[in-house]
């Protein structure tokens, strides 16, 4: 068989090239001194951990309250109020493993105000999500109700800036009695409601946990009215609303000893249970803040 004379240049040059895979003898030596090509110098990688969490302890501004209470160590009933307690636990737990098939079904029917997807979806924000369970309230009965309040400390971290956050929170539970009727299910605790209570020197930003408690918090005011207050997961905006009808968007500023909002006129200073609200043209209104736990029971 003849090869032509381009293909047999062809050949030798492919087999004058070792491979890209193979090492040869060359490989095994370095080049001399004079030729040596001096590396760069290292450049400096900043570190892209963020800082650990460092939630405010307990009695510090955003902590929950220093309970020195002894903790009894007797078994606790699901109907008790350390029962309610445990179900929040459980909740927060599961929220922090994105579990948030298992925990939207600790929520009562409806009263997540949104479904299962939306809110699994509206957790995205977050690469970090913690809580501290604080002791629950005095079971409020009546009517075969029963209802307890439980106070939450919520922090983690925002994906945007590894942004660090903190705030209070107290979720409202509820279940039905041991009355005529009452299914199993019925007579568990589940998450009625949410209630928002801003505090001073909470962590900067800070943040809610998402829409499906839209850290609301709801006033009675003086004037006999009654205003919504939907706090932003940012921590940076409130819409406050009466009737059902937003009335304004506000930004928060900085304040010495309290928590304020502003925006064209409107104004919402907060501190603790109480809050002034205060409408273009209008004077201030003192309102406190409620616990709506009858809404859609």
């Amino acid at each position: 068989m003849r090869l032509s004379l381009p293909l047999l240049l062809a050949l030798a040059a492919c087999s004058s090239q070792p491979s890209e895979n193979v090492v040869t003898a060359a490989d095994d030596f370095d080049p001399p001194a004079a030729e040596a090509t001096p590396a760069p110098a290292p450049k400096a990688i900043a570190s892209a951990t963020p800082a650990p969490l460092n939630p405010p302890a307990p009695g510090e501004p955003g902590g929950l309250d220093d309970d020195r209470t002894p903790v009894s160590e007797a078994p606790f009933t699901e109907d008790s109020a350390q029962g309610a307690a445990n179900v929040v636990q459980t909740y927060y737990a599961l929220l922090g493993e994105a579990k948030y098939g298992q925990a939207y079904r600790l929520w009562e029917p409806g009263a997540a105000g949104m479904d299962a997807r939306a809110f699994a979806a509206s957790f995205a924000r977050y690469s970090e999500y913690h809580a501290n369970v604080g002791a629950p309230g005095r079971i409020d009965a009546g009517a075969g109700q029963r209802y307890v309040t439980v106070p939450v400390q919520v922090y983690g971290r925002l994906k945007e800036g590894a942004r660090p956050f903190n705030l209070r929170v107290s979720l409202t539970l509820h279940r039905t009695g041991d009355v005529d009727g009452a299914t199993a299910e019925q007579r568990r605790w589940r998450i009625h409601s949410p209630d928002i209570k801003p505090r001073p020197g909470e962590a900067t930003p800070s943040a809610q946990p998402t829409e499906h408690n839209r850290s609301t918090a709801r006033y009675r005011c003086m004037d006999g009215s009654r205003l919504v207050a939907a706090f932003e997961p940012d921590g940076d905006r409130v819409t406050v609303s009466r009737g059902g009808k937003a009335l304004a968007t506000l930004r928060g500023e900085r304040a010495a000893s309290d928590t304020r909002y502003t925006a064209k006129g409107y104004e919402l200073r907060g501190k603790g249970d109480a809050m002034t609200f205060t409408a273009p043209g209008l004077p201030p209104i003192a309102c406190t803040v409620i616990v709506d736990r009858y809404r859609g029971g």
